[in-house]
C-alpha cells in the first residue's frame, strides 16, 4: 500500500476540520476534533523529515496524549499508539513530576510556552528537550508540543 502523498494528507486534515466546523453544538464535538487531530499529525508526519529528531506530541485538556508523529520512536522510544494515552506527568523525569499539574496549567493560561523539559524515554533513561507547545491547537482543547532533543554545547 502506498502512502498518501501531502497533498492528500492536507486535503484529508481540511475535509476533517470542515466536519468539525459544521458539526450543531449538541453534536459529538470531541470525536470530530479527535478527527481533525489525527489528520493534522498525519500531515505533520509527512512533513517532517525522516531523519529528523523533531517530533510532536498532541494533548488533551486534561494533559493526556492523544497523538504523536513517528519521530517519538526515535527519540524515546514509544511507538507513537503506545505514548497516546499517558499524561504528560507519567513520562516527565521524576524531579518534575510533581510540578507537572501546575505548568500544565500556567501554559495553559498563557497559550504558548518555550523552553526545556525532560521525559523518559521507553527504556527509563532521561531525555532532556528543547520544546515549543501552543495551545487550543490544531483546534480548541488539543494542545500541540513541537519537541527535539537538547544538545549539548
Amino acid at each position: 500500500m502506498s502512502m498518501p502523498s501531502i497533498t492528500e494528507l492536507l486535503t484529508a486534515w481540511r475535509e476533517a476540520e470542515r466536519r468539525w466546523e459544521r458539526l450543531p453544538p449538541d453534536e459529538d464535538v470531541r470525536a470530530a476534533r479527535m478527527a481533525v487531530v489525527a489528520a493534522w499529525a498525519e500531515y505533520q508526519d509527512a512533513a517532517i523529515p525522516a531523519d529528523s529528531d523533531e517530533f510532536l506530541l498532541v494533548a488533551d485538556d486534561e494533559g493526556t496524549y492523544v497523538g504523536a508523529t513517528r519521530g517519538v520512536a526515535r527519540v524515546l522510544g514509544y511507538e507513537s499508539a503506545e505514548i497516546v494515552g499517558l499524561r504528560i506527568q507519567d513520562v516527565a523525569v521524576p524531579a518534575l513530576r510533581a510540578g507537572t499539574p501546575r505548568e500544565w496549567s500556567a501554559f495553559l493560561a498563557a497559550g504558548r510556552q518555550d523552553g526545556t523539559f525532560g521525559l523518559t524515554a521507553k527504556d527509563g533513561h532521561p531525555v532532556s528537550l528543547r520544546y515549543q507547545a501552543r495551545a487550543h491547537h490544531p483546534v480548541p482543547g488539543f494542545h500541540v508540543s513541537r519537541l527535539w532533543p537538547e544538545r549539548e554545547r
